[in-house]
């Protein structure tokens, strides 16, 4: 049977538009628009700046990405067509001392990026209203705004992009961090915001990191420029997700997680948590996928985690000992990071010590 050519048509248009599969939802047409300006605006700003982004400016990081910003902006620089990836092999495959043969010279790659005009007009889409009005209920700063819009840019699993080996996600993954203040001073160039602007966001306890926009396992690990800017799944669906009132969407914040990594369906064996989790913390998951009590220093780990840094005295968390739960004390460092938040009150230790005390009754 043939179909009938307008309906052929109009599948390849949605094909070609907009990301689909069998386990998300319809991208809205707005949204995959503001994705895609973000990344570019993002990927701009890498371009132009990438010499002070880098630890290295003469380092192979600096290369990787130059040509991975030269391989999404070869239109736009006048090349015949995309220029070839720097090696046929992964990066992480390649021998530490492995040189790239063709130098990219960071400084005409910029100039020559700051002719491309960035598209000033700001798009109106469920993202932009709802990081908007996330702003206003929960106090958040400009800088924590600039931070999520790219980040949403960088996680979102719907994009334009067709080639992802050119993608932001990429760009950044090359981007390797020496420290916290290289994040930091990293970030900031990006976002083009003030550096203390940027250590407030990140200043432990993080709002962002202890409300699960942030994703913790991500963020805490800081191997690359690419695990800063991870989001929770659950916080990118709330984003794309229309709400029927300031409630709804804050009751949306405080919604369950589902952590798989704190099931035991017995295909997975409890040594690979150690695998992708620091030793305090995948022991603290042990505990709760074999159904054991929680020690003192382990609900202290999983505070820092959930926080970003922020460390007390395992004696402040003595009495929680056997009495709390991993979903638990995530869920109650999420509730009252929130109404710190909405009250534009600092997230401190008397606020969360109460907030996890009252959870373990």
């Amino acid at each position: 049977m043939n179909l009938d050519e307008s309906l052929t048509n109009a599948f390849e248009t949605i094909r070609e538009f907009a990301s689909f599969d069998s386990h998300s939802l319809l991208p809205h047409p707005e949204n995959i628009k503001f994705q895609a300006r973000s990344e570019r605006r993002a990927m701009h700003r890498l371009g132009t700046t990438l010499s002070l982004i880098v630890g290295n400016p003469d380092g192979e990081d600096l290369q990787y990405c130059a040509h991975t910003v030269r391989r999404y902006f070869w239109k736009e620089l006048g090349l015949s067509q995309q220029p070839d990836l720097p090696t046929n092999v992964p990066r992480f495959l390649l021998n530490p001392d492995h040189t790239i043969q063709y130098k990219i010279d960071a400084q005409k790659l910029a100039d020559k990026l700051a002719q491309v005009p960035m598209p000033e007009t700001p798009l109106l889409c469920i993202v932009a209203s709802k990081l908007a009005l996330l702003q206003k209920l929960l106090n958040l700063s400009d800088t924590a705004i600039k931070y999520l819009a790219l980040a949403y840019a960088h996680c979102s699993i719907h994009s334009l992009t067709k080639d992802e080996s050119s993608s932001l996600k990429v760009a950044l993954s090359h981007i390797g961090l020496a420290d916290d203040t290289h994040r930091n001073r990293a970030v900031s160039v990006l976002l083009d915001a003030p550096l203390a602007a940027v250590d407030a966001v990140f200043a432990a306890p993080s709002t962002l990191v202890s409300l699960r926009f942030v994703d913790a396992a991500v963020f805490n690990q800081r191997r690359s420029l690419r695990d800063v800017f991870a989001l929770t799944d659950e916080f990118v669906t709330l984003l794309e997700t229309p709400y029927r009132s300031h409630q709804a969407l804050l009751a949306g914040i405080l919604e369950p997680e589902q952590d798989f990594d704190l099931l035991d369906d017995g295909s997975t064996p409890i040594g690979y948590l150690y695998e992708i989790l620091p030793k305090e913390i995948a022991e603290a998951y042990e505990c709760a996928v074999l159904d054991r009590p929680l020690k003192s220093i382990h609900i202290q780990a999983l505070v820092s985690w959930y926080t970003a840094g922020y460390r007390m005295l395992p004696s402040f968390y003595a009495p929680l000992a056997g009495h709390i739960t991993v979903e638990a004390l995530r869920d109650a460092i999420k509730r009252v990071a929130l109404q710190c938040a909405q009250a534009n009150q600092p997230l401190n230790a008397h606020a969360l010590v109460k907030a996890l005390y009252v959870a373990s009754t």
